[in-house]
């Protein structure tokens, strides 16, 4: 007998013998090809972002820079320029890509959640756009977008991972790369100091405070938030496998 609701089939009918009711329930929806290949694709163009990334580091004609003291704005005064541009684009484009996976995948539910993840989008296109000043020479307005800028870039990708952590932590299914998420958002918490508090003594109370090794700490902080981004691509991936609900809208 078939007692549940089933659309398109009354209560209480006897099933055919031999016939599972099971088999007269309707199949989930099946994602489109353009959705299935939300999540490859935004690994696809991080992992090109950080090839040309690896490259502006290691090609010393394109970027004559020293890592430990250089910031990697410099990166938009040197010959690598295009380089650079194109790595902050990918790395936004890949972004934004696994935003709409995650949304789409039930994971990235909260309003305010999805809109930092498209500030860390767009924010990434602004530092591309609006070059950084050359150092000791005059404050423009290009300048200072790109310094805020800036400062919403390392910041809203680290609220994004901590927050997604932390809401799917007691979930079973998401609990290991809830986990990795949020302890790789507390992670790069200490390496904003070095900027913060030099910015606070020598603007705010009219202090000077030398930066020591900048470009190093800014460094190991993009590493920390390309990790992130691993983690939450892996993540959606997993959520592909697995079935996880399905955002048709």
């Amino acid at each position: 007998m078939v007692t549940g609701s089933v659309p398109g089939l009354r209560l209480n009918q006897p099933s055919r013998p031999g016939v599972s009711p099971y088999m007269l329930l309707p199949s989930p929806a099946r994602p489109s090809l353009a959705a299935r290949l939300l999540v490859p694709g935004a690994l696809a163009t991080l992992a090109t972002a950080m090839g040309l990334l690896v490259v502006l580091h290691l090609d010393r004609s394109l970027a004559p820079l020293d890592p430990v003291s250089s910031m990697l704005s410099d990166y938009a005064l040197s010959p690598g320029r295009l380089l650079w541009d194109g790595a902050l684009v990918l790395t936004s484009t890949g972004s934004a890509l696994l935003l709409v996976a995650l949304y789409r995948r039930g994971l990235l539910a909260n309003p305010m959640l999805v809109g930092t993840k498209v500030l860390w989008c767009v924010s990434l296109v602004a530092v591309a756009i609006f070059a950084k000043d050359p150092q000791g020479g005059a404050i423009t307005v290009t300048g200072k977008i790109h310094l805020y800028a800036s400062a919403v870039t390392c910041l809203s990708l680290p609220v994004v991972g901590w927050a997604l952590g932390r809401r799917h932590r007691d979930d079973p299914r998401w609990r290991r790369f809830a986990r990795w998420s949020r302890r790789l958002a507390l992670a790069a918490i200490p390496f904003y100091l070095p900027f913060i508090v030099p910015f606070a003594v020598n603007v705010v109370l009219g202090g000077h405070l030398p930066t020591v090794a900048t470009g190093l700490v800014e460094r190991l902080m993009m590493v920390l938030e390309i990790a992130l981004l691993a983690v939450l691509g892996h993540w959606a991936h997993r959520a592909m496998r697995a079935g996880a609900h399905f955002r048709t809208a």
